[in-house]
Protein backbone atom coordinates (compact mmCIF):
# COMPACT_ATOMS: atom_id res chain seq x y z
CA UNK A 1 0.00 0.00 0.00
CA UNK A 2 1.51 3.57 -1.24
CA UNK A 3 2.22 6.28 1.71
CA UNK A 4 -0.47 8.36 2.32
CA UNK A 5 0.07 11.93 3.03
CA UNK A 6 -2.47 13.53 5.02
CA UNK A 7 -3.69 17.23 4.51
CA UNK A 8 -3.49 18.00 7.89
CA UNK A 9 0.08 17.35 8.01
CA UNK A 10 1.75 19.55 5.39
CA UNK A 11 2.56 23.26 6.06
CA UNK A 12 -0.29 25.58 4.54
CA UNK A 13 2.24 28.27 4.32
CA UNK A 14 2.94 29.64 0.92
CA UNK A 15 4.11 33.28 -0.57
CA UNK A 16 5.05 36.69 0.94
CA UNK A 17 3.04 37.78 3.75
CA UNK A 18 1.63 41.45 2.40
CA UNK A 19 3.78 44.49 3.94
CA UNK A 20 0.88 46.27 4.62
CA UNK A 21 0.94 50.56 4.65
CA UNK A 22 4.71 50.05 2.98
CA UNK A 23 3.98 48.81 -0.89
CA UNK A 24 0.77 49.94 -2.63
CA UNK A 25 -0.56 48.96 -6.52
CA UNK A 26 -0.90 52.31 -9.05
CA UNK A 27 -2.66 50.74 -11.42
CA UNK A 28 -1.02 47.18 -11.27
CA UNK A 29 2.20 48.91 -10.77
CA UNK A 30 3.92 47.88 -7.57
CA UNK A 31 4.91 51.54 -5.87
CA UNK A 32 6.18 52.62 -2.37
CA UNK A 33 3.25 53.91 -0.31
CA UNK A 34 5.93 55.69 2.27
CA UNK A 35 6.74 59.09 1.91
CA UNK A 36 10.11 60.46 1.34
CA UNK A 37 10.58 61.36 5.17
CA UNK A 38 8.96 57.73 6.17
CA UNK A 39 11.81 55.97 3.76
CA UNK A 40 14.43 57.84 5.56
CA UNK A 41 13.17 57.30 8.88
CA UNK A 42 12.88 53.51 8.17
CA UNK A 43 16.22 53.43 6.47
CA UNK A 44 17.66 54.84 10.58
CA UNK A 45 15.19 52.78 12.43
CA UNK A 46 15.46 49.82 10.74
CA UNK A 47 18.09 49.18 7.71
CA UNK A 48 17.32 45.28 7.63
CA UNK A 49 13.62 46.63 6.74
CA UNK A 50 14.08 48.68 4.59
CA UNK A 51 16.72 47.21 2.70
CA UNK A 52 14.31 44.42 2.58
CA UNK A 53 11.36 46.52 1.11
CA UNK A 54 13.76 48.08 -1.40
CA UNK A 55 14.68 44.43 -2.62
CA UNK A 56 11.02 43.65 -3.20
CA UNK A 57 9.93 46.51 -5.34
CA UNK A 58 13.11 45.42 -7.46
CA UNK A 59 12.13 41.31 -7.30
CA UNK A 60 9.08 40.42 -6.04
CA UNK A 61 6.96 41.39 -9.63
CA UNK A 62 9.26 39.79 -11.73
CA UNK A 63 9.65 36.77 -9.43
CA UNK A 64 5.86 36.26 -8.88
CA UNK A 65 5.80 35.98 -12.56
CA UNK A 66 8.43 32.94 -12.54
CA UNK A 67 6.59 31.71 -9.48
CA UNK A 68 3.60 33.06 -8.17
CA UNK A 69 3.10 30.70 -5.09
CA UNK A 70 6.52 30.82 -3.88
CA UNK A 71 7.02 34.96 -4.60
CA UNK A 72 2.96 36.06 -4.91
CA UNK A 73 1.37 38.14 -2.13
CA UNK A 74 -0.45 36.26 0.68
CA UNK A 75 -2.69 38.93 2.73
CA UNK A 76 -3.46 39.10 6.22
CA UNK A 77 -7.08 37.08 5.26
CA UNK A 78 -5.16 34.39 3.12
CA UNK A 79 -2.98 34.01 6.62
CA UNK A 80 -5.72 33.16 8.80
CA UNK A 81 -6.94 30.14 7.06
CA UNK A 82 -3.41 29.31 6.75
CA UNK A 83 -3.07 29.38 10.82
CA UNK A 84 -6.19 27.27 10.94
CA UNK A 85 -5.90 25.06 8.39
CA UNK A 86 -4.85 21.76 10.64
CA UNK A 87 -7.49 21.98 12.95
CA UNK A 88 -10.11 23.07 10.94
CA UNK A 89 -11.83 21.39 8.26
CA UNK A 90 -14.35 23.13 6.45
CA UNK A 91 -13.13 26.97 5.23
CA UNK A 92 -15.60 29.31 4.79
CA UNK A 93 -15.08 32.28 3.03
CA UNK A 94 -17.59 34.66 2.56
CA UNK A 95 -15.94 37.45 1.11
CA UNK A 96 -17.49 40.97 -0.84
CA UNK A 97 -16.86 41.51 -4.59
CA UNK A 98 -13.13 41.25 -5.77
CA UNK A 99 -11.91 40.06 -2.18
CA UNK A 100 -9.61 37.82 -4.01
CA UNK A 101 -11.03 34.69 -3.31
CA UNK A 102 -10.80 33.07 -6.11
CA UNK A 103 -6.99 33.89 -6.30
CA UNK A 104 -6.63 32.13 -3.08
CA UNK A 105 -8.10 29.20 -3.65
CA UNK A 106 -6.27 28.19 -6.88
CA UNK A 107 -3.51 29.21 -5.40
CA UNK A 108 -4.02 27.15 -2.20
CA UNK A 109 -4.54 24.12 -4.77
CA UNK A 110 -1.45 24.80 -6.70
CA UNK A 111 0.59 24.92 -3.64
CA UNK A 112 -1.16 21.79 -2.51
CA UNK A 113 -0.09 19.94 -5.35
CA UNK A 114 3.12 20.82 -5.06
CA UNK A 115 3.46 19.66 -1.49
CA UNK A 116 1.68 16.37 -1.67
CA UNK A 117 2.56 13.67 -3.39
CA UNK A 118 0.04 12.35 -5.95
CA UNK A 119 -2.45 15.00 -4.56
CA UNK A 120 -6.01 14.35 -5.22
CA UNK A 121 -7.40 18.08 -5.81
CA UNK A 122 -10.85 19.22 -6.82
CA UNK A 123 -11.71 22.63 -8.13
CA UNK A 124 -15.82 23.30 -8.34
CA UNK A 125 -17.72 25.75 -10.26
CA UNK A 126 -20.94 26.54 -10.97
CA UNK A 127 -20.72 25.09 -15.06
CA UNK A 128 -18.03 24.07 -16.98
CA UNK A 129 -17.82 27.63 -18.70
CA UNK A 130 -17.47 29.53 -15.50
CA UNK A 131 -14.56 26.73 -15.17
CA UNK A 132 -12.86 27.11 -17.75
CA UNK A 133 -13.08 30.90 -17.86
CA UNK A 134 -12.48 31.56 -14.06
CA UNK A 135 -10.94 28.65 -12.09
CA UNK A 136 -8.91 27.25 -15.09
CA UNK A 137 -7.87 30.40 -15.98
CA UNK A 138 -6.44 31.56 -12.87
CA UNK A 139 -4.99 27.96 -12.01
CA UNK A 140 -2.94 28.20 -14.96
CA UNK A 141 -1.85 31.84 -13.74
CA UNK A 142 -0.53 30.08 -10.28
CA UNK A 143 1.44 27.22 -12.33
CA UNK A 144 5.17 28.41 -11.91
CA UNK A 145 6.85 28.92 -15.00
CA UNK A 146 9.25 25.94 -14.93
CA UNK A 147 5.97 24.04 -15.48
CA UNK A 148 4.91 26.01 -18.68
CA UNK A 149 8.70 26.13 -20.11
CA UNK A 150 8.37 22.09 -19.44
CA UNK A 151 7.42 19.05 -21.71
CA UNK A 152 3.48 19.62 -21.23
CA UNK A 153 2.60 15.75 -21.41
CA UNK A 154 4.12 12.49 -20.33
CA UNK A 155 2.64 9.20 -19.35
CA UNK A 156 1.71 10.83 -16.25
CA UNK A 157 1.74 14.27 -16.38
CA UNK A 158 -0.68 16.52 -18.49
CA UNK A 159 -0.01 20.40 -18.47
CA UNK A 160 -1.95 21.26 -21.85
CA UNK A 161 -4.28 24.03 -21.79
CA UNK A 162 -5.85 26.39 -23.58
CA UNK A 163 -7.03 29.83 -23.31
CA UNK A 164 -10.70 28.97 -25.04
CA UNK A 165 -11.08 25.07 -23.88
CA UNK A 166 -9.53 25.30 -20.46
CA UNK A 167 -7.31 22.09 -19.50
CA UNK A 168 -7.17 18.97 -21.89
CA UNK A 169 -9.90 16.76 -20.31
CA UNK A 170 -10.67 19.22 -17.65
CA UNK A 171 -7.59 17.73 -15.22
CA UNK A 172 -4.06 19.67 -14.97
CA UNK A 173 -1.69 16.65 -13.79
CA UNK A 174 1.62 18.26 -12.59
CA UNK A 175 5.03 16.07 -13.09
CA UNK A 176 5.84 13.46 -9.76
CA UNK A 177 7.47 15.11 -7.34
CA UNK A 178 10.57 12.69 -7.14
CA UNK A 179 11.67 9.53 -8.71
CA UNK A 180 10.35 7.38 -6.12
CA UNK A 181 6.66 8.83 -6.77
CA UNK A 182 4.84 7.00 -9.70
CA UNK A 183 2.05 9.72 -10.55
CA UNK A 184 1.88 13.30 -10.59
CA UNK A 185 -0.26 15.81 -8.25
CA UNK A 186 -3.84 16.23 -10.22
CA UNK A 187 -6.44 18.89 -10.25
CA UNK A 188 -9.70 17.59 -11.56
CA UNK A 189 -12.18 20.50 -12.47
CA UNK A 190 -15.80 19.79 -12.02
CA UNK A 191 -18.78 21.65 -11.64
CA UNK A 192 -22.44 22.16 -10.35
CA UNK A 193 -24.40 21.23 -13.09
CA UNK A 194 -22.51 17.49 -13.36
CA UNK A 195 -24.46 16.82 -10.14
CA UNK A 196 -27.43 18.14 -11.01
CA UNK A 197 -27.51 15.82 -14.20
CA UNK A 198 -25.90 12.88 -12.32
CA UNK A 199 -25.54 12.99 -8.06
CA UNK A 200 -23.36 9.76 -8.92
CA UNK A 201 -20.52 12.00 -10.20
CA UNK A 202 -19.48 13.12 -6.61
CA UNK A 203 -19.29 9.74 -5.37
CA UNK A 204 -16.57 6.94 -4.92
CA UNK A 205 -13.58 9.38 -5.33
CA UNK A 206 -11.85 10.99 -2.76
CA UNK A 207 -9.70 14.34 -2.10
CA UNK A 208 -6.58 16.14 -0.44
CA UNK A 209 -8.66 19.27 -0.90
CA UNK A 210 -11.88 20.39 -2.68
CA UNK A 211 -11.97 24.51 -3.45
CA UNK A 212 -15.67 25.60 -4.69
CA UNK A 213 -16.14 28.61 -5.69
CA UNK A 214 -19.70 30.09 -5.71
CA UNK A 215 -22.25 28.84 -3.42
CA UNK A 216 -23.15 25.10 -3.39
CA UNK A 217 -26.71 23.31 -2.68
CA UNK A 218 -26.76 21.36 0.82
CA UNK A 219 -26.95 18.13 -0.50
CA UNK A 220 -23.78 18.66 -2.59
CA UNK A 221 -22.29 20.24 0.42
CA UNK A 222 -22.78 17.32 2.27
CA UNK A 223 -21.69 14.98 -0.11
CA UNK A 224 -18.31 16.39 -0.65
CA UNK A 225 -17.15 16.24 3.04
CA UNK A 226 -17.43 12.01 2.96
CA UNK A 227 -15.25 12.62 -0.27
CA UNK A 228 -12.46 14.23 2.39
CA UNK A 229 -12.60 11.05 4.79
CA UNK A 230 -9.68 8.92 3.17
CA UNK A 231 -7.17 11.98 3.67
CA UNK A 232 -8.09 14.05 6.17
CA UNK A 233 -9.18 16.61 3.64
CA UNK A 234 -9.95 19.93 3.31
CA UNK A 235 -13.02 22.05 2.21
CA UNK A 236 -12.67 25.93 0.82
CA UNK A 237 -16.25 27.54 -0.22
CA UNK A 238 -15.31 31.08 -1.23
CA UNK A 239 -18.67 33.00 -2.60
CA UNK A 240 -20.37 36.34 -1.81
CA UNK A 241 -23.53 35.95 0.03
CA UNK A 242 -25.80 37.49 -2.45
CA UNK A 243 -29.11 35.61 -1.66
CA UNK A 244 -28.67 36.36 1.89
CA UNK A 245 -29.59 33.29 4.70
CA UNK A 246 -30.14 30.55 1.97
CA UNK A 247 -30.72 26.81 3.89
CA UNK A 248 -26.48 26.29 3.71
CA UNK A 249 -25.69 29.62 5.09
CA UNK A 250 -28.42 28.55 7.95
CA UNK A 251 -26.66 25.74 8.49
CA UNK A 252 -23.25 27.37 8.73
CA UNK A 253 -23.95 30.50 10.37
CA UNK A 254 -26.57 30.10 12.88
CA UNK A 255 -25.53 29.92 16.65
CA UNK A 256 -22.07 30.54 15.29
CA UNK A 257 -19.59 31.64 17.69
CA UNK A 258 -18.54 34.90 16.57
CA UNK A 259 -14.39 34.92 17.44
CA UNK A 260 -13.35 37.91 15.59
CA UNK A 261 -15.22 41.35 15.18
CA UNK A 262 -13.79 44.87 13.41
CA UNK A 263 -14.92 47.55 13.15
CA UNK A 264 -16.55 49.17 9.55
CA UNK A 265 -16.55 52.88 9.57
CA UNK A 266 -19.21 52.42 6.49
CA UNK A 267 -21.68 50.33 8.62
CA UNK A 268 -20.68 52.11 11.71
CA UNK A 269 -20.50 49.44 13.74
CA UNK A 270 -18.43 46.03 14.87
CA UNK A 271 -18.68 43.28 12.07
CA UNK A 272 -17.99 39.82 12.14
CA UNK A 273 -14.83 38.32 10.56
CA UNK A 274 -14.43 35.34 12.09
CA UNK A 275 -16.67 32.66 13.43
CA UNK A 276 -17.11 29.05 14.31
CA UNK A 277 -19.96 27.21 13.51
CA UNK A 278 -22.24 25.52 15.72
CA UNK A 279 -24.02 22.63 13.80
CA UNK A 280 -20.13 22.22 11.95
CA UNK A 281 -17.53 22.40 14.74
CA UNK A 282 -14.76 21.54 12.52
CA UNK A 283 -16.13 24.81 10.04
CA UNK A 284 -14.84 28.41 10.51
CA UNK A 285 -16.22 30.94 8.35
CA UNK A 286 -14.23 34.27 7.82
CA UNK A 287 -15.24 37.59 6.66
CA UNK A 288 -13.04 38.96 3.72
CA UNK A 289 -13.73 42.65 3.16
CA UNK A 290 -13.19 44.19 -0.51
CA UNK A 291 -11.41 47.01 1.02
CA UNK A 292 -8.53 44.99 2.22
CA UNK A 293 -7.42 43.86 -1.12
CA UNK A 294 -4.38 45.95 -2.10
CA UNK A 295 -4.92 44.61 -5.91
CA UNK A 296 -7.62 47.00 -6.80
CA UNK A 297 -8.59 50.27 -6.18
CA UNK A 298 -11.06 49.65 -3.37
CA UNK A 299 -12.35 53.05 -2.64
CA UNK A 300 -14.08 53.06 -5.78
CA UNK A 301 -15.93 49.66 -5.19
CA UNK A 302 -17.16 51.32 -1.93
CA UNK A 303 -18.31 54.67 -3.23
CA UNK A 304 -20.18 52.27 -6.31
CA UNK A 305 -22.30 50.65 -3.23
CA UNK A 306 -21.90 52.90 -0.57
CA UNK A 307 -25.83 54.65 -1.16
CA UNK A 308 -27.53 50.98 -1.66
CA UNK A 309 -29.43 49.38 1.48
CA UNK A 310 -27.75 47.94 3.84
CA UNK A 311 -28.14 43.89 2.64
CA UNK A 312 -26.57 44.83 -0.21
CA UNK A 313 -23.62 46.81 1.35
CA UNK A 314 -23.14 44.02 4.02
CA UNK A 315 -23.03 41.26 1.18
CA UNK A 316 -21.25 42.82 -1.41
CA UNK A 317 -18.09 44.88 0.49
CA UNK A 318 -17.97 42.73 3.74
CA UNK A 319 -19.58 39.35 2.28
CA UNK A 320 -22.00 39.26 5.23
CA UNK A 321 -25.41 37.68 5.19
CA UNK A 322 -28.38 39.94 5.90
CA UNK A 323 -31.37 38.00 5.53
CA UNK A 324 -33.72 35.85 3.65
CA UNK A 325 -33.95 36.71 0.22
CA UNK A 326 -37.50 36.92 0.45
CA UNK A 327 -38.38 37.59 4.23
CA UNK A 328 -41.38 39.22 5.35
CA UNK A 329 -39.10 41.57 7.53
CA UNK A 330 -36.72 42.51 4.65
CA UNK A 331 -34.14 45.65 6.84
CA UNK A 332 -34.23 43.36 9.69
CA UNK A 333 -30.15 42.32 10.24
CA UNK A 334 -28.38 40.56 12.62
CA UNK A 335 -25.69 42.68 12.31
CA UNK A 336 -28.05 46.04 13.08
CA UNK A 337 -31.10 44.64 15.07
CA UNK A 338 -29.22 42.04 17.64
CA UNK A 339 -27.53 43.14 20.46
CA UNK A 340 -25.05 41.51 22.77
CA UNK A 341 -27.64 40.03 25.67
CA UNK A 342 -24.99 41.88 28.20
CA UNK A 343 -24.90 45.23 26.10
CA UNK A 344 -28.97 45.56 26.20
CA UNK A 345 -29.20 48.90 27.61
CA UNK A 346 -31.21 47.95 30.83
CA UNK A 347 -29.18 44.77 31.43
CA UNK A 348 -26.04 46.97 31.60
CA UNK A 349 -27.62 49.27 33.96
CA UNK A 350 -29.97 47.38 35.98
CA UNK A 351 -31.24 50.97 37.54
CA UNK A 352 -32.75 51.94 34.09
CA UNK A 353 -36.52 52.16 34.15
CA UNK A 354 -38.51 49.92 31.50
CA UNK A 355 -41.43 48.97 30.26
CA UNK A 356 -41.94 45.19 30.58
CA UNK A 357 -44.17 42.99 28.13
CA UNK A 358 -45.27 39.41 27.75
CA UNK A 359 -46.45 38.45 24.42
CA UNK A 360 -47.49 34.80 23.98
CA UNK A 361 -48.85 32.46 21.12
CA UNK A 362 -50.37 29.50 22.43
CA UNK A 363 -50.18 26.36 20.41
CA UNK A 364 -52.15 23.41 20.47
CA UNK A 365 -50.56 19.89 20.98
CA UNK A 366 -47.25 22.01 20.35
CA UNK A 367 -45.01 24.27 23.01
CA UNK A 368 -46.61 27.56 23.87
CA UNK A 369 -44.31 30.19 22.29
CA UNK A 370 -43.75 34.12 23.87
CA UNK A 371 -41.63 36.27 24.14
CA UNK A 372 -40.58 39.37 26.60
CA UNK A 373 -39.89 42.63 26.12
CA UNK A 374 -38.82 45.90 27.17
CA UNK A 375 -39.74 49.45 26.15
CA UNK A 376 -37.32 52.35 26.56
CA UNK A 377 -38.35 56.18 27.19
CA UNK A 378 -36.77 56.32 24.07
CA UNK A 379 -39.64 54.58 22.51
CA UNK A 380 -37.10 51.41 21.56
CA UNK A 381 -38.12 48.18 22.29
CA UNK A 382 -35.93 45.04 22.98
CA UNK A 383 -37.09 41.40 23.05
CA UNK A 384 -34.74 40.28 25.53
CA UNK A 385 -36.41 36.27 26.38
CA UNK A 386 -37.98 33.75 24.63
CA UNK A 387 -39.65 30.39 24.50
CA UNK A 388 -38.61 27.77 23.16
CA UNK A 389 -35.41 29.41 23.89
CA UNK A 390 -31.91 27.49 22.30
CA UNK A 391 -31.79 25.18 25.14
CA UNK A 392 -34.68 23.27 23.60
CA UNK A 393 -33.55 23.35 20.02
CA UNK A 394 -34.56 25.77 16.99
CA UNK A 395 -37.89 26.67 16.91
CA UNK A 396 -38.08 25.51 13.02
CA UNK A 397 -35.35 25.00 9.82
CA UNK A 398 -35.41 25.93 6.67
CA UNK A 399 -37.50 24.30 3.84
CA UNK A 400 -39.33 24.73 0.52
CA UNK A 401 -42.69 23.07 0.16
CA UNK A 402 -43.06 20.70 -3.02
CA UNK A 403 -45.07 24.14 -4.41
CA UNK A 404 -41.91 26.32 -4.11
CA UNK A 405 -42.73 27.91 -1.00
CA UNK A 406 -40.93 28.70 1.56
CA UNK A 407 -42.66 27.11 4.90
CA UNK A 408 -40.15 25.67 6.73
CA UNK A 409 -40.04 22.19 8.81
CA UNK A 410 -40.53 21.80 12.30
CA UNK A 411 -37.43 21.92 15.01
CA UNK A 412 -36.97 19.71 18.24
CA UNK A 413 -38.21 23.34 19.85
CA UNK A 414 -41.84 22.12 19.06
CA UNK A 415 -41.35 18.68 20.20
CA UNK A 416 -44.57 18.71 22.88
CA UNK A 417 -43.79 19.03 25.99
CA UNK A 418 -47.35 17.54 27.84
CA UNK A 419 -47.89 21.19 30.06
CA UNK A 420 -50.93 22.22 31.56
CA UNK A 421 -52.10 26.03 32.36
CA UNK A 422 -49.79 25.64 35.89
CA UNK A 423 -47.09 23.91 33.56
CA UNK A 424 -47.13 27.06 31.91
CA UNK A 425 -47.95 29.89 34.69
CA UNK A 426 -45.28 28.79 36.96
CA UNK A 427 -42.40 28.48 34.63
CA UNK A 428 -43.01 31.60 33.02
CA UNK A 429 -43.05 33.17 36.24
CA UNK A 430 -39.91 31.50 37.48
CA UNK A 431 -38.12 32.86 34.54
CA UNK A 432 -39.45 36.64 35.38
CA UNK A 433 -38.27 36.71 38.93
CA UNK A 434 -37.32 40.50 39.91
CA UNK A 435 -39.09 41.63 36.90
CA UNK A 436 -42.40 43.77 36.82
CA UNK A 437 -44.12 42.76 33.72
CA UNK A 438 -46.36 45.54 32.68
CA UNK A 439 -48.83 43.77 30.75
CA UNK A 440 -49.12 40.24 29.10
CA UNK A 441 -51.04 39.89 25.38
CA UNK A 442 -52.37 36.61 24.45
CA UNK A 443 -53.44 35.90 20.20
CA UNK A 444 -56.83 37.13 20.51
CA UNK A 445 -58.18 33.66 18.49
CA UNK A 446 -56.88 31.08 20.65
CA UNK A 447 -56.36 32.88 24.00
CA UNK A 448 -60.70 33.48 23.78
CA UNK A 449 -61.49 29.92 22.29
CA UNK A 450 -63.87 27.95 24.08
CA UNK A 451 -62.47 24.79 25.81
CA UNK A 452 -63.57 22.11 27.42
CA UNK A 453 -62.38 21.48 31.41
CA UNK A 454 -63.72 19.47 34.25
CA UNK A 455 -65.90 22.37 35.50
CA UNK A 456 -67.62 22.73 31.83
CA UNK A 457 -65.79 25.15 29.35
CA UNK A 458 -63.66 28.41 29.28
CA UNK A 459 -61.00 29.46 27.75
CA UNK A 460 -56.93 30.44 27.94
CA UNK A 461 -57.34 34.10 29.40
CA UNK A 462 -59.60 32.96 31.95
CA UNK A 463 -58.03 29.62 33.07
CA UNK A 464 -54.41 31.44 33.17
CA UNK A 465 -56.37 34.80 35.17
CA UNK A 466 -57.67 31.97 37.68
CA UNK A 467 -53.54 31.35 38.20
CA UNK A 468 -52.67 34.86 38.43
CA UNK A 469 -51.47 35.01 35.09
CA UNK A 470 -53.63 38.01 34.03
CA UNK A 471 -53.89 37.90 29.80
CA UNK A 472 -55.23 40.88 27.14
CA UNK A 473 -56.20 40.07 24.10
CA UNK A 474 -53.83 41.69 21.10
CA UNK A 475 -56.25 43.43 18.71
CA UNK A 476 -57.69 41.62 15.41
CA UNK A 477 -56.17 43.04 13.20
CA UNK A 478 -55.18 41.62 9.93
CA UNK A 479 -51.47 40.17 9.68
CA UNK A 480 -50.37 42.82 6.97
CA UNK A 481 -51.14 45.58 8.81
CA UNK A 482 -49.24 43.90 11.91
CA UNK A 483 -46.15 43.22 9.96
CA UNK A 484 -46.15 46.94 8.77
CA UNK A 485 -46.48 47.38 12.17
CA UNK A 486 -43.11 45.64 12.54
CA UNK A 487 -41.34 46.96 9.49
CA UNK A 488 -42.03 50.73 10.98
CA UNK A 489 -39.77 49.88 13.83
CA UNK A 490 -37.40 48.42 11.79
CA UNK A 491 -37.11 50.91 9.38
CA UNK A 492 -33.81 53.32 9.22
CA UNK A 493 -32.24 55.42 6.37
CA UNK A 494 -29.54 52.37 5.26
CA UNK A 495 -27.70 54.83 2.74
CA UNK A 496 -26.51 56.85 5.92
CA UNK A 497 -24.43 55.85 9.32
CA UNK A 498 -26.04 54.80 12.36
CA UNK A 499 -26.65 57.22 14.41
CA UNK A 500 -28.87 58.15 17.32
CA UNK A 501 -31.37 60.23 15.39
CA UNK A 502 -30.91 57.54 12.39
CA UNK A 503 -31.51 54.19 14.12
CA UNK A 504 -34.09 51.18 14.21
CA UNK A 505 -36.55 51.15 17.29
CA UNK A 506 -36.73 47.29 17.75
CA UNK A 507 -33.61 45.13 19.11
CA UNK A 508 -33.48 41.54 19.76
CA UNK A 509 -31.22 40.01 22.50
CA UNK A 510 -28.39 37.27 20.85
CA UNK A 511 -29.67 34.88 22.98
CA UNK A 512 -32.87 34.59 21.44
CA UNK A 513 -31.99 32.52 18.35
CA UNK A 514 -35.50 31.06 17.48
CA UNK A 515 -36.94 35.38 17.37
CA UNK A 516 -33.85 35.60 15.23
CA UNK A 517 -33.79 32.73 12.77
CA UNK A 518 -37.67 33.84 12.15
CA UNK A 519 -37.40 37.50 11.43
CA UNK A 520 -34.99 36.54 8.99
CA UNK A 521 -36.91 33.49 7.89
CA UNK A 522 -40.72 34.33 7.69
CA UNK A 523 -42.38 34.90 4.14
CA UNK A 524 -45.79 34.79 4.74
CA UNK A 525 -46.14 32.66 1.68
CA UNK A 526 -46.98 29.36 3.63
CA UNK A 527 -49.93 30.72 5.40
CA UNK A 528 -50.52 29.06 8.50
CA UNK A 529 -48.47 26.23 7.41
CA UNK A 530 -45.21 28.36 7.65
CA UNK A 531 -43.15 27.01 10.99
CA UNK A 532 -41.71 30.54 11.14
CA UNK A 533 -44.49 32.54 11.90
CA UNK A 534 -45.25 32.18 15.50
CA UNK A 535 -42.18 33.95 16.83
CA UNK A 536 -43.07 37.01 14.41
CA UNK A 537 -46.72 36.39 15.94
CA UNK A 538 -45.69 37.35 19.03
CA UNK A 539 -43.89 40.32 17.83
CA UNK A 540 -47.18 41.76 15.93
CA UNK A 541 -49.56 41.14 19.62
CA UNK A 542 -46.78 43.18 21.11
CA UNK A 543 -46.36 45.82 18.76
CA UNK A 544 -50.59 46.93 17.69
CA UNK A 545 -51.53 46.56 21.38
CA UNK A 546 -49.97 49.83 21.67
CA UNK A 547 -46.61 48.83 24.05
CA UNK A 548 -44.73 51.99 24.84
CA UNK A 549 -43.01 53.27 27.90
CA UNK A 550 -45.60 53.98 30.79
CA UNK A 551 -44.41 56.37 33.90
CA UNK A 552 -46.18 56.00 37.50
CA UNK A 553 -47.27 59.21 36.61
CA UNK A 554 -49.25 57.84 33.30
CA UNK A 555 -51.15 55.73 35.55
CA UNK A 556 -52.74 57.82 38.34
CA UNK A 557 -56.36 58.08 38.46
CA UNK A 558 -57.27 62.22 37.84
CA UNK A 559 -60.94 63.50 38.34
CA UNK A 560 -63.73 61.42 38.79
CA UNK A 561 -66.37 60.04 36.57
CA UNK A 562 -69.06 57.15 36.56
CA UNK A 563 -70.55 54.66 34.07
Amino acid sequence: MANITYADEIDPYFGIPWPEGQLRYDKGKLVCALSDYEVDELTERDPQQAETLTRLLLDQPKAEKDDPIAWGWTLPSWRRVMETWNDTKIHVILGGNRSSKTIFQTRMLMHLAMQIPEAELRSMHVSEERSISDAQKHTHQALPMRYKRGKKKSENHSLLYSQKNGYSDNKMILPPLDEDVERGSTIFFNNYRQYMADAQIFEGWNAHCIACDEEISEDIFNTLLARLTDFHGRLILTFTTLQGWTPLINTLLKGAQVTKKRYSKLIGRDLPVEQISANWPDCRIYNWWSEDSPFIDSSELIRTYSKQPLEIKLARLFGIPSKSFHGRFPKFSKEVNVIPHDQIPFIKDPTLRVTRYFSADPGGSKPWVAIWAAVLDTGEIYIYREFPDQTMGAWALPHVNGAGRSTGKPGPGQKPLGWGYADYSTYFKDQEQGEEIFERIVDPRMGAATVRTKEGTSNIINSMTDLGFVFRAAPGQEIESGCAAINDLLSWDEAEPLTEKNRPKLYVSDQCDNTITSLMEYTGTGGSAEHFKDFPDCIRYLVTSGAEYVTHNMLQTTGGGGY
